[in-house]
């Protein structure tokens, strides 16, 4: 049987920056992912925003690993790897009294949450127009965060597995995990029904599906919901119309609704939010959300010219149901089986930190964590 230290599940962006992190380590590691492509799920159908880390609710582990995730970004993957991103900064913006208030609220949970004040501001209305013109003349004022940035999130997540490959990690596409035992000393894993492999420590980052995987192996602590977001993307005539990622209130109007630059020059608009999407239809649209995108994009920007959409698509966030926060743990019954899920956003700005906390629990369960004397953490995505 093919022996392995660590096998990773999920050839998403969490997976990767797993990968990244464990390649360091003289381990023998085994990702699996079942779909042709990597990051082909939950980190396609992304804004691609690394959040400041003002929105989390403080004491949560995504407000810690959210505002950690984005140090880790500036300070330290992108001194190494290359892929498309570009700095910008992110309004969430008020048009009347209330949203001020909870615009305020967040610049103080920000605080709370160890964002550097020097990251954060509270804008007046002649500072908002000042910085986007565009924006609709009736905003009352905006917190302004100039820590985030924006990425290419598949090429992020190739960056990560590019390097990873290249400092030994296995990677193999179309191995879907059908099942999965406990034997003496680890995991006996199926894939495609076929094939089996050793494991002495799972890393389920399934994303939607980490949930299934886990009750897969006996081990099912935990349960996952859906929350849909569709969005539309314009054209590059819509191109300098807006050059920060602009919020609705987050609080107010649901999380993650914004007008953005992409870094290809086109504009998004959205998301919708629709709760309990069955998993295999996480990545579909539909005609009832495509109008009230439209509404999104131009109470935001009046100038909008919302038909020059060019293209639409629906990502997805895994929701754990009982906390509504990260999972990043042992399973409840074996420490070496191994969860990073309820994955939702932050976990792209959050991934280099759940990686790190991964390491963690595996250091703590016994594995030998030996660093390679030749580790390389350079890799460049060319294309």
């Amino acid at each position: 049987m093919n022996k392995n230290d660590v096998v990773i599940i999920g050839g998403g962006i969490i997976g990767g920056a797993i990968s990244y992190q464990l390649a360091r380590y003289d381990l023998k590691i085994l990702v699996l992912e079942r779909n042709p492509l990597l990051a082909d799920e939950t980190s396609k159908g992304n804004s691609g925003a690394i959040h400041g880390g003002f929105d989390p609710d403080p004491g949560k582990l995504e407000a810690k690993l959210n505002v950690k995730g984005n140090r880790l970004w500036r300070e330290e993957i992108f001194k190494h790897l290359e892929f498309p991103r570009i700095q910008a900064d992110s309004l969430i913006l008020a048009f009347n009294d209330d949203e001020i208030n909870h615009v305020k609220m967040l610049y103080e949970r920000g605080i709370t949450n160890k964002v550097p004040r020097k990251f954060l501001k509270i804008l007046s209305k002649e500072e908002v127009l000042k910085k986007e013109p565009n924006i609709n003349p009736e905003v009352k004022g905006a917190l302004l965060c100039t820590s985030s940035w924006a990425i290419e999130p598949v090429k992020a997540t190739l960056a990560f597995f590019g390097c990873s490959e290249k400092n030994g990690v296995k990677i193999r596409k179309n191995s879907n995990v059908t099942n999965i035992n406990k034997i003496d000393d680890g995991f006996e894993i199926t894939i495609n029904d076929e094939e089996k492999v050793f494991a002495k420590n799972i890393i389920n980052a399934a994303g939607h599906y980490a949930d299934v995987v886990a009750k897969m192996a006996g081990l099912g602590d935990f349960t996952l919901t859906t929350r849909r977001g569709e969005y539309r993307i314009l054209s590059r005539s819509e191109r300098g119309i807006v050059n920060s990622i602009c919020f609705m209130v987050p609080t107010i109007h649901g999380k993650g609704v914004i007008v953005a630059p992409m870094l290809d020059g086109r504009i998004m608009v959205g998301p919708t939010a629709e709760e309990g999407i069955p998993k295999e239809e996480t990545r579909l649209v539909t005609r009832e959300k495509y109008k009230y995108i439209g509404k999104i994009g131009t109470k935001i920007i009046p100038k909008l010219n919302i038909d020059k959409t060019e293209i639409i698509l629906a990502g997805s966030r895994p929701i754990d149901l009982e906390t509504n926060d990260f999972i990043i743990r042992y399973a409840n019954e074996n420490n070496h089986f191994i969860n990073a899920a309820g994955t939702q956003s932050p976990a792209l700005a959050s991934a280099p930190a759940i990686a790190l906390e991964i390491e963690k629990l595996l250091s703590k369960n016994g594995t030998k964590l030996k660093l390679k004397s030749n580790f390389d953490p350079n890799f460049k995505v060319m294309w």
